[in-house]
């Protein structure tokens, strides 16, 4: 398909595939989100998620600014008491995102069972079927449609299949596709614990550790360490966690938490995107260090830049729509990956030359207002934009642009309005992601080059 290699033809016979147009793996937050923007366009939709109930883990709970404004548009509804923080950080540094311009403007705090509670009852509200204990073994390409079959042993086609089954993807790993990005040299372990005592921690540094320790609710207070002679690759128990923070902070931990895991500093990017009748989505695109919830925002985006492009698949077959999918979001992928690895430098190491690139971050954050209000537009995700070989496209236009320019949301097809740049109005194509660009291009770059501009001064592994 176009110039990505096909997925194998086979020819043996399946009986009676269930048929639905599109396959979606994973019912996590961005395969959710997905469905349920195809199925509210009226396309049949089959999430297909390998775990018997979902995962009551909290995992991954910060939602920016980008995240919330998606979730508008297409009518997903939150606790009106979902809490809201003005702060969030970047390297460990507190950055203040009220300012961001948006109706969402702030940090949610929703814990990713929550998350996913919400979003599927309001994906099943519009059609989505979703099915559990489906662990996907094999895909394949078959009389022009993607063929999928499970360990239960039913069969699924779709015109499409959308990988979202996270970072250590499945359908990602069958098919070959691998990541680029500089391998893991951290270890950090996280847990969260009901009811406890502890004293707040910001990253804080305590001899040669980064410890962090923070409420999610009322009731949940997340544990973060950091060491730096845990060996990259081995995972840590529970017993090294105590250890590690009674040594670092004096504190004892409370009792068991309920839920603990090991994690890298892992930041990858994979290859591609797409490959045949199957399209990358979510962290199964990005395995990313989850530093600020910026790996579950980026995936939300990436549901949002997709579901559009799926539906104009959907309509005329023609794959170009997809693979403009996946070089947008490759363009941007790298350089919010490199963003990451900047912050994990600053957050975790100690060495000369970081020290001295974190002074001159923090500077610059409460001197600069330009740095500061840059830094904050790529944590709240509103300052993406893309660059392609074939074309460029503006920032997204915020709610209140997008109500003065007559733009409706939460539709799949391209409007055509006249967009405030500057004090000029300009006649402009709006996407249905709000991303947009003049009828006459020629001015598109303008965005894309001052968001991925180095800042003055840092350390060239820490430029923004």
């Amino acid at each position: 398909m176009g110039r990505h290699r096909c997925l194998a033809e086979v020819s043996e016979h399946v009986t009676e595939p269930e048929a639905p147009d599109v396959l979606v793996v994973g019912a996590g937050p961005s395969g959710l989100l997905l469905g349920g923007i195809l199925a509210k366009a009226g396309a049949g939709v089959t999430v297909l998620e390998s775990r018997e109930a979902p995962n009551p883990q909290t995992r991954a709970s910060t939602l920016h600014a980008r995240a919330m404004e998606i979730f508008d548009s297409h009518g997903v509804e939150f606790d009106p008491e979902l809490p809201r923080h003005t702060h969030g950080h970047y390297g460990g540094l507190p950055v203040d995102l009220s300012q961001v311009r948006s109706g969402r403007a702030g940090v949610w705090k929703c814990p990713q069972p929550d998350l996913v509670r919400t979003l599927t009852g309001w994906a099943r509200r519009h059609g989505v079927r979703l099915l559990s204990g489906e662990h996907v073994e094999s895909v394949r390409e078959q009389g022009g449609r993607c063929l999928v079959t499970t360990r239960t042993g039913r069969s699924f086609s779709g015109a499409l299949l959308v990988a979202a089954d996270g970072q250590r993807s499945t359908v990602r790993s069958l098919l070959g596709i691998e990541c680029d990005g500089a391998p893991a040299t951290r270890v950090l372990v996280q847990a969260d614990f009901h009811h406890s005592r502890l004293a707040r921690r910001r990253f804080e540094r305590r001899g040669r550790y980064t410890v962090t320790a923070a409420p999610l609710s009322a009731e949940i207070t997340r544990v973060m360490v950091h060491d730096p002679l845990w060996p990259e690759g081995e995972a840590r128990t529970l017993e090294d966690l105590r250890t590690a923070w009674a040594t670092s902070t004096g504190e004892t931990l409370p009792a068991d938490p309920s839920w603990l895991r090991t994690f890298s500093d892992d930041t990858k990017v994979a290859r591609r995107l797409v490959e045949g009748r199957v399209v990358l989505c979510g962290d199964a695109a990005h395995p990313f260090i989850p530093i600020g919830g910026q790996a579950l925002n980026t995936s939300l985006m990436d549901a949002e830049a997709l579901g559009w492009r799926v539906l104009r698949y959907l309509d005329d077959g023609d794959p170009q729509a997809l693979l403009d999918y996946q070089d947008e979001r490759l363009s941007w992928l790298n350089v919010l990956a490199g963003r990451l690895r900047a912050q994990a430098r600053l957050l975790f190491d100690t060495d000369a030359a970081a020290t001295r690139s974190k002074a001159v971050v923090a500077g610059k954050l409460a001197g600069d207002a330009v740095y500061r209000t840059k830094i904050a537009d790529g944590l709240a995700g509103v300052d993406v934009c893309y660059r392609t070989p074939t074309h460029a496209v503006r920032r997204r236009l915020d709610p209140a642009q997008l109500r003065r320019a007559g733009v409706v949301p939460g539709v799949s097809h391209v409007q055509r309005a006249l967009v405030s740049d500057n004090g000029d109005d300009v006649d402009a194509w709006i996407r249905p992601d709000h991303h947009w660009y003049p009828v006459a291009r020629a001015e598109a770059l303008r965005d894309w080059d001052d968001a991925v501009s180095p800042l003055d001064d840092l350390e060239p592994e820490v430029a923004l």
